[in-house]
């Protein structure tokens, strides 16, 4: 597909391509705003059409306050299935790779993570599950004029929650969820694995998959938990059961609260136990995002203030 015009929209430039096809910077012309347009190239027409009922499903959920991208429409051109989408400014893997990979403050963490849980509740309330939460699929609305601004996309991969089946393959490898990988049964519980590896990656710069083997030789999503000698073989470091526990040694005072209070919610969306996961509705309670611990202290304003989801 070359750079000219659709029927009702002129290409003006390819700004992402992946395993569907790419997406297009178009100019809509009608009423002369830039848009974001998804051509299917490669994809199945029974995917795509999933895709355009999950996409129409989520027009009932507000935008601007659910925090998820707002789709303009459907449309064919020359046997080409086109997604419109509002255009946003880059995705959160595009800022991690220009601050070099460096890991994000508690302050910047904090309202990413508020703005994924309010997605992932409106998604609940829909019985939608993402299943694809990714930092590619985290975009900036206007990082210049609204700092840390984001919204969902992508919704190539959702499906209802009654469509869950035991076995079934999804989330990106490294970020999948245990009963997953394990082949057991699936609830929405695995979108809330996807935050709490978002927030490990954004705090720590890393995967949680080095925590994991593949079995070999299974026909069945085969994996399992490393031994601590695995661990130490494929990172080089030792294993240390009581790490976040001791983490309270590392820092004093008020940014030592705050801190544990993230690891806390961490380890609520990183439960081994689905059933034990932490849901969307009361991720949004948690301290780390209320900022209770903090607010409720008169000595701590000056912390909290510099901290507060805007």
């Amino acid at each position: 597909c070359d750079k000219g015009e659709f029927s009702d929209y002129q290409v003006i430039d390819f700004i992402g391509e992946g395993c569907f096809g790419k997406v297009a910077k178009c100019l809509d012309l009608k009423t002369y705003k830039s848009v974001a347009v998804k051509i299917h190239i490669e994809n199945d027409e029974n995917d795509i059409k999933c895709e355009v009922e999950m996409l129409e499903a989520i027009r009932t959920l507000d935008p601007e306050k659910k925090n998820i991208t707002r789709f303009l429409e459907s449309f064919r051109f020359n046997d080409l299935s086109c997604l419109a989408f509002e255009i946003l400014d880059r995705s959160l893997l595009d800022l991690m790779f220009e601050r070099d990979l460096m890991p994000m403050t508690l302050s910047e963490i904090r309202p990413v993570i508020h703005q994924l849980l309010v997605a992932f509740d409106a998604l609940k309330g829909i019985s939608m599950v993402h299943t694809d939460l990714k930092l590619d699929n985290i975009m900036l609305v206007n990082h210049k004029d609204q700092p840390y601004r984001v919204k969902l996309i992508d919704f190539g991969l959702a499906r209802p929650v009654s469509q869950l089946k035991v076995g079934d393959i999804m989330q990106p490898t490294r970020c999948r969820a245990p009963e997953v990988m394990l082949g057991l049964r699936l609830s929405e519980a695995v979108d809330m694995w996807g935050v709490g590896h978002v927030m490990a990656i954004l705090c720590f710069g890393s995967s949680v998959l080095k925590f994991f083997s593949r079995v070999e030789g299974s026909s069945s999503p085969g994996w399992r938990l490393n031994s601590p000698e695995e661990y130490k073989k494929a990172t080089g470091l030792k294993p240390r059961l009581f790490s976040v526990k001791k983490c309270q040694q590392c820092q004093e005072g008020l940014e030592n609260e705050d801190a544990m209070a993230f690891l806390n919610l961490l380890r609520s969306c990183l439960h081994l136990d689905p059933s034990k996961r932490l849901t969307p509705k009361e991720a949004l309670k948690h301290p780390f995002i209320t900022m209770i611990h903090l607010v409720n202290d008169k000595d701590t304003n000056s912390y909290a203030d510099q901290l507060k989801i805007k």
